[in-house]
Parts: C-alpha cells; structure tokens; sequence
C-alpha cells in the first residue's frame, strides 16, 4: 500500500536495522566516542519508522488493518532502558571520565517514544469508534 506493507522480509530487515542502530550508539558511548554514529543514520532510522507507523495506522484507520502483537512495546523498552542506563551510568561515572551519551540517542528514544504513543492513541480511538458502530 505504501512505503511498508507488512511483509515479514521488510519488517525482518527493519528489525535487523533497529538492532545496528542501538548497538552502535551503545557502542559509541563504551567507546567514548572512538566509533561515533553518522548523523544520517538515525534520521534515516527514524524517517523509515515513522514511515511504517504512519502506514500502519492509515491502515488501522481504514480497517485494513489490526495488530497481532505488541512488537512496539520492546522498542520502547529498548531505547528508554538503554537512555536511563546510559544517563545513570554518565551521572555515576561523571563526564570526566570521557562517557558522553550519544547526541542522537536522546532524539531517537523520544521519537520511538513519541510514535508508540501516537499508535496507542489511535488504536484506542478506533477500538472505540467501533464500539459506537456495534
């Protein structure tokens, strides 16, 4: 339909993406900083969920649509836990120490965040907009 339809291959790749991206930055920070993410990464990472999510709700909305599971819930997880460690651990350690939290991961732990709120908003709206129908 557009950008991504649910075809397991794409959503397997995109998978397999989100996982480079994470670890990446988290090797960035370990690093500190010897392996630095390039900027375009984690727009493009972003550019392509909001794409699949935006996708996905269009479908929703248009009953074309519905989740089998809560893959976006470990997203969430993923990037929030991974945020909170790295700040406790900077906060812990302290800047001195060379460990600087990667300057894209706040960005993209708040987009993930952000877009997984939109989707709970919409899926609640069209649970309850069928309720009316029935």
């Amino acid at each position: 339909m557009f950008l991504l339809k649910k075809d397991k291959l794409l959503l397997m790749a995109f998978d397999i993406f989100s996982f480079i991206v994470w670890f990446w930055m988290v090797l960035e920070f370990l690093t500190k900083e010897r392996f630095v993410l390039p900027e375009l990464i984690p727009t493009f990472y972003l550019l392509i969920l909001a794409s699949y999510v935006g996708d996905k709700e269009l479908r929703r909305w248009r009953k074309k649509y519905s989740s089998r599971w809560r893959k976006g819930e470990y997203f969430v997880y993923l990037w929030g836990l991974t945020l909170v460690a790295i700040v406790a651990w900077c906060n812990w350690q302290g800047n001195g120490q060379g460990y600087l939290i990667p300057h894209n991961l706040p960005v993209v732990a708040g987009s993930v965040l952000i877009l997984y709120i939109f989707t709970e908003y919409v899926k609640e709206n069209t649970q309850k907009r069928k309720a009316k129908i029935h």
